[in-house]
């Protein structure tokens, strides 16, 4: 059986019953947030109302020794009568794709067969960040667990996870705001779940009584992020505010960050802006270039009118010159200077 890792940390906080009432929970995927949090409030649902010194919870992550394993997941836990076992030992179920040895195999039928048949005692929770689905301990386990797929969340894909977030924390985002954060993680490909949980968390208590939060109280909490310079200057570049984007640079080069990392959201920027550019040209609307660029419509609408303000040249040129830019630090080159000068020509 399977179950969202939103669903099950939810029950598990909430202790509520999960579907099946199962011995096994097999959190696999490659998302450690969900795994974290999972493994967080585990404890209190398993020994719900038990002192923490009466709990009998164990780990396995590292050389596991399956004798000592199936002796803990069959010994009666003495003080409360149930135990837990966390299993993390990735080494286990990780196997050559080309060719598995007859040890491993036999390794893994030893270990498919040890939690085949766990006592209604035990509760085992284990966390893998990729399993072979081939294998017989796979398929044994997708017969007697209770399955969660930790996969990572594609920023273009993060809006139904960021209003439930929301919900859960008794607020919900102005049409606005949602584009505000998408744009802030735009340099990257997987939303970050842990580091927006902490500054929704952050904005939820900012906005106290109202529950209702703006694009304005995204951007008060978030500007302590460290994307938040790379959403802040190529929003200044946009709407060709020259003075705030040198004084941006300035501050930046204070703290000693690193050249490239601008470079690259700048980039990120400038490559949006033409993809867009020539996409309205070839006849496609607001709604086919969000789904084509798979970027939000509001972000898309923004972008549209910011390119007005820009020619193709213009911006490939920019595009280039950093590229040049980039190449010449490898020897030795200017580099806040240089991208400077790039922004002066690009935005007067």
């Amino acid at each position: 059986m399977e179950i969202k890792p939103e669903d099950l940390i939810q029950r598990l906080k909430q202790h509520k019953e999960l579907p099946g009432s199962p011995r096994i929970i097999l959190a696999i995927g490659n998302e450690n947030y969900y795994r974290s949090e999972i493994t967080k409030y585990i404890p209190d649902y398993v020994f719900d109302g038990i002192a923490s010194e009466d709990r009998e919870i164990n780990y396995f992550e590292k050389d596991t020794n399956l004798s000592e394993l199936e002796a803990v997941i069959n010994t009666y836990p003495f003080f409360s009568g149930l135990s837990l076992v966390i299993l993390r030992d990735e080494k286990l179920w990780k196997i050559d794709k080309y060719k598995v040895s007859e040890a491993k195999k036999k390794q893994l039928d030893e270990l498919a067969k040890i939690l085949s048949d766990v006592p209604d005692y035990c509760t085992i929770l284990i966390l893998a960040q990729s399993m072979d689905k081939r294998m017989k301990l796979f398929k044994s386990l997708k017969e007697h667990a209770l399955i969660t797929n930790c996969e990572s969340i594609k920023v273009r894909d993060i809006a139904p996870w960021l209003n439930a977030k929301a919900e859960e924390l008794g607020g919900r985002f102005d049409y606005d705001a949602i584009p505000a954060i998408m744009d802030y993680l735009a340099a990257t490909d997987e939303a970050p779940l842990a580091l927006l949980t902490q500054e929704i968390t952050k904005l939820a208590v900012y906005a106290g009584e109202r529950k209702k939060w703006s694009k304005h109280d995204v951007e008060t909490i978030f500007s302590a992020l460290p994307e938040a310079a790379y959403y802040a200057l190529n929003n200044f570049i946009a709407d060709k505010k020259l003075v705030e984007a040198l004084t941006l640079l300035a501050d930046e080069k204070k703290k000693g960050k690193h050249i490239l990392l601008l470079c690259g959201g700048v980039q990120a920027q400038l490559r949006k802006m033409l993809r867009i550019k020539e996409l309205a040209k070839q006849g496609y609307d607001q709604k086919n270039i969000a789904a084509e660029l798979k970027l939000h419509p509001f972000v898309v609408k923004m972008t549209m009118q910011q390119c007005r303000k820009f020619s193709d040249e213009a911006l490939l040129n920019a595009l280039m010159a950093i590229g040049d830019l980039n190449k010449g630090l490898r020897k030795g080159g200017r580099d806040f200077e240089l991208l400077e000068e790039i922004l002066v020509k690009l935005l007067t």
